[in-house]
């Protein structure tokens, strides 16, 4: 059974279909909310060879060998940067995270080609789950679409993803849509006081929301990251944009950019709602940011922010990139 128990329906609905499981599926939902974890408790239920009204037994050989990472029939295809990690939430840290891959390469999905052309080791099931799908090259793309043409028999292929939008129209026509939503406040904060998470609602607000980003950001190199970026964005004279971007690490790009973006948003639902959503630790220094900033102008700096995200995975200068937004957001709050 899945470990989010805001995800237990929707697993077993998709699994009381078992004999009639589509070839392809693409979990979306958005970040931090357990879809890889949904993913994987889909595929261990498939892979088990004694399940329980549908799902996995935890008992057989099949379920042990998914529970060390080596069951034959199962693959996870993730860029090189995310093998370090084991979450859809982690933010990327360390200098060699950012010398390998953010995207997943045609060589990848070629070799996953041949992998799926094989017969099962176990007679059953095969599943193959890729993550974030959007981080998919062009060419992998067009790849997997020759595959998602042609599926294997008993194989399941299951792409994963925050921005389904950003998929080939044709990849995404060949996969069933399994849409997961966030677990309620009060379930959401259980379960990460449960993880031992300090202050549960201030680190799901800061998650918009998201239990797996929440739980994720409280841990202390992210929560201090954070407290960083906004101190900087604190600043009553601005942000120092030269000096803050000098030898930036480009695998906290993503990051930086997704705190700067939640900040923009309290910005502007301060000046057009008087509250905060996100940084509610923060209220006195953003109503400060507020009093003199410029709707129109953090409106502009809102949707850039969107963009930056959208091209953070790509091979862009990244202390550039922070130097140009923070001197956007400092025209846009010092009136």
């Amino acid at each position: 059974m899945t470990g989010l128990p805001w995800h237990a329906e929707a697993l077993a609905q998709l699994l009381a279909r078992r004999e009639r499981m589509p070839h392809a599926l693409l979990v979306s939902g958005r970040e931090g909310i357990g879809k890889a974890e949904f993913a994987r408790s889909l595929a261990r239920s498939l892979l088990c060879e004694t399940p329980e009204a549908g799902l996995a037994c935890g008992r057989c050989a099949a379920c042990g060998w998914f529970a060390q990472g080596n069951h034959p029939d199962y693959r996870e295809v993730i860029p090189e940067a995310a093998e370090e990690g084991d979450d859809e939430s982690a933010a990327d840290g360390g200098k060699e995270a950012g010398k390998k891959s953010l995207v997943i390469k045609i060589d990848q999905v070629r070799a996953l080609a041949e992998l799926v052309s094989l017969s099962t080791h176990r007679a059953g099931w095969r599943v193959v789950v890729i993550r974030p799908a959007e981080a998919l090259q062009p060419a992998a793309a067009n790849a997997l679409l020759k595959t998602l043409e042609e599926p294997p028999p008993s194989t399941a292929i299951v792409l994963v993803g925050d921005r389904p939008t950003r998929l080939l129209p044709t990849i995404r026509s060949r996969c069933q849509t399994i849409a997961l939503g966030p677990p309620g406040a009060a379930e959401a904060e259980a379960w990460l006081a449960g993880r031992g998470v300090k202050d549960p609602a201030l680190a799901l607000a800061l998650a918009g929301g998201a239990p797996l980003l929440a739980a994720a950001l409280a841990e202390p190199e992210e929560r201090d990251w954070r407290n960083k970026v906004v101190a900087e964005l604190s600043r009553p004279d601005g942000a120092h944009a030269l000096a803050f971007a000098t030898g930036f690490d480009r695998a906290r790009l993503d990051r930086t950019l997704a705190w700067m973006q939640s900040w923009v948003h309290d910005l502007v639902r301060l000046k057009t709602a008087g509250e905060v959503r996100h940084h509610r630790d923060a209220r006195t220094a953003l109503a400060a940011k507020a009093r003199r900033a410029r709707l129109d102008s953090l409106l502009s700096l809102e949707r850039e922010l969107v963009q930056a995200r959208r091209l953070a995975a790509h091979p862009l200068n990244a202390r550039l990139v922070v130097e140009h937004l923070l001197m956007a957001y400092n025209r846009a709050t010092l009136g």
